[in-house]
């Protein structure tokens, strides 16, 4: 957890946004579960867009 974090902060340094990374615990049981975070992650990554250090390309 304490790496997440220390990404988030650099991310943010660089002028990325901290929500492109995430940390969850699901177990191996939890398919449903895990869908779900998934979709709902990918569709928050698609609302922040492309990396802006791309010069727009596809991440």
């Amino acid at each position: 957890m304490r790496r997440v974090n220390l990404l988030k902060r650099v991310l943010v340094d660089l002028g990325l946004e901290d929500e492109r990374v995430k940390l969850g615990w699901i177990s191996g049981s939890e398919g449903k579960k895990f869908a779900e975070e998934m979709t709902a992650f990918d569709a928050k990554i698609r609302e922040l867009g492309p990396n802006p250090l791309k010069g727009g390309a596809n991440v």
